[in-house]
């Protein structure tokens, strides 16, 4: 397996462990979300990542991969 492909591997794994963490926590509550709440949390997500890339900083303890497995997960 090439370096590339189990790095890939390595990402969804990890998304896939916090998404079975927080189904287990909260249950499936996001079923009940539209459409559209669904996007506006993705580019709340998006509009983070560009906020610490321009500033080189956050306010808060997240960090621009956290924002990145947020939106793969949404």
């Amino acid at each position: 397996m090439n370096h590339t492909l189990a790095q890939y591997n390595s990402e969804i794994t990890t998304c896939r462990q916090l998404f079975d963490n927080k189904n287990t926590d909260y249950g499936a509550a996001w079923r009940i979300l539209r459409p559209r709440s669904i996007t506006d949390q993705i580019l709340i997500k998006a509009l983070r990542i560009r906020s610490i890339e321009d500033k080189g900083t956050s306010l808060v303890d997240e960090c621009i991969e956290d924002e990145f497995i947020g939106i793969y997960n949404y």
